[in-house]
């Protein structure tokens, strides 16, 4: 779990359910890559007789390099080329565009939902897997013009939108959330000694950036922000959802070690009519929908244009 928190900081790093954790790391790209295309740096042709190595007298030329890459996989980076083309002819032939601010606030979404807010940690994963800004703008570009296409063509009906809400009215509204901060220790005796500071009126966040060992908090007095149910491991959620606004808990034992839980604000479950989200019961409908309409844009636009392999 150490590792985890290393790789991944967060407010919720000392604290929150393993499975979730890795769940916000497995999807760092899907975002963006959404028709499983990595946006290849095409190299610039140039003449076949160029030589880009010397091996013992013997040259290498870029048309051996070139040809010795795509015997490597060079049909399936062509293939996801070809893909890329059709999609992005498609979108032309309907009037389909993408402006710098669509661009730039999904962008925005993407570095706030899966890299907390971080440019840099976005550039760090870009960096890992060889990419650059530019080419993520591309994809990200791409996405949202593959996901224009599927909205043009999408004809959800205001009956089948309304029976998906009645069947998911947790993904609509806002969900039942607290408002917590803990300090957290590695051994029972700690706890109490800090619950007993606490009782003689020592201040929480003093507390915390002193003696909590949650890295990920500590330094902001272990506020984990606000938060439903399902996040958290299920002691610390257990006690976190039945402290009123205020209250201090006694320690509490996780697998993290012990917990002194102070709940700051308590927000109740808000459920609106279908009237009020239908926009967004669609938009969702539509999202849940795409891998495989995706796929069928895909599969239908290679039947209908003519590809020619030269190679």
């Amino acid at each position: 779990m150490e590792n985890e928190v290393k790789a991944y900081p967060g407010r919720w790093a000392g604290i929150m359910k393993p499975q979730l954790l890795l769940g916000v790391i497995a999807v760092l790209l899907v975002g963006v890559i959404i028709l499983g295309v990595v946006l290849l740096q095409q190299p610039q042709p140039g003449n076949d007789a160029t030589v880009v190595a010397v091996v013992n007298n013997e040259e290498i030329s870029e048309a051996d390099l070139f040809e010795a890459m795509y015997r490597q996989g060079g049909r399936e980076v062509l293939e996801q080329l070809i893909t890329r083309q059709l999609v992005l002819e498609e979108a032309e032939n309907l009037g389909i565009t993408v402006s710098k601010a669509e661009l730039d606030q999904e962008i925005e979404k993407i570095v706030e939902e899966s890299f907390q807010g971080s440019e840099d940690q976005l550039m760090m994963v870009l960096e890992q897997y060889g990419l650059t800004m530019e080419s993520f703008r591309d994809d990200t570009r791409l996405n949202i013009s593959a996901r224009k296409i599927i909205e043009e063509q999408s004809d959800i009906s205001e009956e089948e939108a309304r029976d998906f809400f009645e069947e998911n009215q947790g993904l609509f509204g806002e969900p039942e959330e607290v408002e917590a901060r803990h300090i957290l220790v590695d051994t029972k005796t700690e706890a109490e000694e800090i619950a007993a500071l606490l009782e003689e009126g020592s201040d929480f966040k003093e507390l915390a950036a002193e003696y909590s060992t949650d890295e990920s908090n500590r330094e902001d007095g272990g506020n984990l922000g606000y938060f439903g149910r399902g996040a958290m491991v299920e002691e610390f959620e257990e006690v976190a959802f039945s402290l009123e606004a205020g209250e201090i808990s006694e320690p509490v034992a996780t697998d993290f070690g012990y917990h002194i839980i102070e709940v700051l604000d308590y927000r109740e479950e808000v459920s609106p009519d279908f009237e009020t989200v239908q926009d967004q019961v669609i938009d969702t409908m539509i999202e849940q929908q795409l891998p495989s309409a995706i796929n069928d844009l895909i599969q239908d636009l290679r039947e209908e244009a003519e590809i020619e392999f030269l190679l």
